[in-house]
């Protein structure tokens, strides 16, 4: 099974994209802040993709916790969702993409498709 690690700390948008990704096959590990996350990604070696909102109420942003990761060995693909309308201009790597919110189902599986 493909495993999604979805990093979103408003509960509302986390249980409904994690419903989205469930429903299209997909094994959803939730976090809701960027510590969290990162306990999540130095034991679990099975996750595909990360699917992270852009401005946790946490210690760092999105971007930040996708490039710690990144540096902690995690290398997969990571996908950072905002509301902002345009990705951020600092910090985006090569390895990440952009989803602006609010997204659809199908929005959300064409940013991940491919990746996992």
């Amino acid at each position: 099974m493909k495993t999604v690690l979805l990093v979103e700390d408003n509960r509302d948008v986390l249980e409904t994209t994690a419903y989205m990704l469930e429903d299209a096959g997909y094994e959803v590990v939730a976090a809701n802040s960027s510590e969290q996350a990162m306990q999540v990604a130095s034991v679990r070696a099975d996750i595909g993709v990360v699917l992270t909102d852009l401005d946790l109420n946490d210690r760092m942003n999105g971007i930040e916790m996708g490039v710690a990761m990144h540096e902690d060995g995690l290398k997969c693909r990571m996908v950072v969702m905002s509301g902002s309308a345009e990705p951020p201009e600092d910090g985006m790597a090569s390895w990440m993409t952009y989803l602006p919110k609010p997204f659809d189902k199908k929005a959300l599986l064409a940013a991940i498709t491919g990746y996992i």
